[in-house]
């Protein structure tokens, strides 16, 4: 225990069982330590050094600048240029897994510059920023000091071209739209058109999947009434399918193609839609060429006829 006594000028005495040498007063646990070390400064037992005023000054207006940058939102800012100035600045990016998502894109998107600092760089809150861009499925950012930022993407894949309108997008086999077509590349895909057909055209390519000589020639599925399909081949035939049982229809079909080589003729389409006939519709080409033959015939009657009357 001990106690401050204050009855000797300029001086204060404290004895080891907490009262002064005179039996003055005690004091209070939480101020004795303090005002031990206190009595010791005045009675020269402690000596300050000469700059420690000036130290404690700085000090202070240091906590003041950084309490005024907290409260302005500066703070952050103030410690990646810090630390970037101590060499933690980001000052090498490498990118794999990229392919439809540009670099300009993801250095936007994370907001790199000359002075973002490694250190200061939230991985977690670089990795949300990457999902946002519309060709990113899965993104993993790793920080690797003193200033490398690796960036792994992986991309969605395209499954085919919805058009609704005059409006293109590329879409995913779930239907899902990944971004606006620019009308260039992937052309190797196919080209989906009306609405519901960005849901429905996945489960029904599988089923033509079963008759790969007539799936390979797919360049468009058009979705009438959402309810059943035109297929538009690449030599330009539109075929009509029902809306039940279509994978019936295409056997017929190939039936008949692999007897009379239907699908190889000047036709414009073949409507399937009745299960007891098939209706060929040809090209207009095919129409004047088939009108001239006729034409030819009938005249060749005629004069048949005449040169038997004869």
């Amino acid at each position: 225990m001990f106690a401050l006594s204050g009855k000797s000028p300029g001086k204060t005495r404290i004895a080891s069982d907490g009262r002064d040498c005179e039996g003055g007063r005690v004091l209070p646990r939480i101020l004795r330590r303090p005002a031990r070390f206190f009595a010791k400064v005045f009675d020269g037992e402690i000596v300050i050094p000469r700059f420690t005023e000036a130290a404690g000054l700085v000090g202070i207006f240091a906590a003041t600048a950084i309490y005024g940058s907290v409260v302005s939102g500066q703070f952050a800012g103030a410690v990646e240029h810090a630390t970037s100035a101590l060499g933690l600045a980001v000052s090498e990016v490498e990118i794999t897994g990229h392919t439809n998502t540009s670099e300009v894109a993801i250095f936007e998107a994370l907001g790199l510059d000359g002075f973002t600092s490694l250190a200061s760089l939230d991985a977690g809150e670089a990795r949300a920023r990457l999902m946002k861009l519309p060709w990113v499925e899965t993104a993993a950012v790793r920080k690797v000091y003193p200033g490398k930022l690796e960036i792994h993407i992986g991309e969605r894949k395209p499954f085919a071209i919805w058009q609704t309108g005059a409006t293109l997008a590329l879409i995913e086999r779930d239907g899902h739209v990944i971004g606006a077509y620019g009308g260039s590349g992937f052309n190797n895909l196919p080209l989906v058109v009306g609405p519901g057909a960005e849901t429905a055209a996945a489960p029904f390519m599988d089923l033509l999947s079963a008759y790969p000589s007539f799936a390979s020639q797919v360049k468009a599925l058009i979705h009438v009434g959402e309810r059943r399909w035109d297929v538009r081949l690449a030599n330009g035939v539109t075929v009509k399918l029902p809306a039940e049982q279509p994978e019936k229809a295409v056997e017929r079909l190939l039936a008949m193609d692999a007897q009379n080589q239907i699908l190889s003729r000047d036709i414009a389409s073949v409507d399937l839609r009745l299960g007891d006939r098939t209706v060929v519709a040809l090209t207009e080409n095919a129409m004047l060429r088939r009108e001239a033959a006729l034409k030819a015939r009938e005249k060749a009657i005629k004069a048949a006829a005449k040169r038997s009357s004869i």
